[in-house]
């Protein structure tokens, strides 16, 4: 899709930009320099299709601003033709517009299922949408224009779509640089905990308490290095022993529970321990082969 977007708005870039010449439209030469920044997007788009986030947002972070930058020129572009104002073919405005249209609600209409994808996503669909938009215009200005016999209102609408350029680039930028400051803040070791949780409260859900021991189980496992989310998986084990009404669970529970800020303060964590009173309290044991490269880095 990304393919067929980059070829049709090389095309529309040559057509728009050949018209606008033609008929004195700045409305039609901003659309067409925009056409061209949204070929070069879809190609930025496209060369880091399937990397991580974090190069995804950063390809997004640099189409946001040239977004703006477009934007401003635009708006300065339009407003210098404030001061010697031409009367542009309307009927020129008119044709072109709506093949632009055309061109633009095809590929909106491809993306559009990536609207709340991530910001490099985001950026393509902004694009698209964006353009369909400023094509309205366009066709809009024409019949004005062919009404009023005056070039304001192309310039009009010039400077409408240098805004939408300027604030769909703006929200990019936001959008791109959240993803840059989450993906930062990503931690393995925590993720993996979360997932296990939602394991857990999934089973439990389902009545399968023994398959909600084990990712509890795997929870603590994965929990221990980290104090905070290890008295986390304490507690919950509680709960659940509470919830089963297992008073030897409880018990038992309650005393792992206290030993485990000595353990982390005497750094004596018994790593791999399954944090069940049926084993020591004391004993590290084995790490299952699959948690393994999430806990690498904490029990090197």
């Amino acid at each position: 899709m990304l393919w067929v977007a980059l070829l049709l708005n090389l095309a529309m870039f040559a057509v728009e930009m050949g018209a606008g010449a033609a008929a004195g439209s700045r409305s039609l030469q901003a659309d067409a320099l925009d056409f061209f920044g949204d070929a070069a997007n879809y190609a930025i788009s496209l060369g880091v299709a399937g990397m991580a986030l974090a190069w995804r947002a950063r390809a997004a972070w640099v189409k946001g601003l040239t977004i703006l930058l477009f934007g401003s020129g635009v708006l300065i572009f339009a407003i210098w033709g404030l001061i010697s104002v031409t009367s542009p073919d309307p009927v020129a405005m008119g044709v072109v517009g709506l093949a632009a249209l055309v061109v633009n609600v095809a590929v909106a209409l491809m993306l559009y299922r990536y609207r709340t994808g991530d910001a490099n996503m985001q950026s393509v669909w902004i694009c698209s949408r964006n353009d369909a938009i400023g094509n309205v215009l366009v066709i809009g200005a024409s019949g004005l224009v062919l009404w009023s016999n005056s070039g304001v209102p192309d310039l009009l609408v010039a400077m409408v779509m240098a805004m939408l350029g300027i604030t769909g680039g703006w929200r990019i930028l936001r959008q791109a640089k959240s993803e840059l400051v989450g993906e930062a803040k990503y931690d393995p070791v925590r993720a993996a905990f979360a997932a296990e949780l939602q394991k857990y409260q999934a089973a439990r859900g389902q009545a399968d308490f023994d398959i909600a021991w084990r990712h509890l189980e795997r929870a603590h496992i994965i929990a221990q290095p980290k104090l905070g989310i290890h008295l986390s998986s304490r507690v919950e084990m509680l709960r659940f022993a509470i919830f089963r009404r297992d008073a030897g669970e409880v018990v038992g529970q309650l005393f792992l529970l206290a030993l485990a800020p000595l353990g982390a303060l005497s750094g004596r964590i018994p790593v791999g321990s399954i944090g069940r009173p049926t084993v020591s309290a004391f004993t590290s044991m084995p790490i299952l082969d699959d948690l393994k490269h999430v806990l690498a880095k904490d029990h090197a």
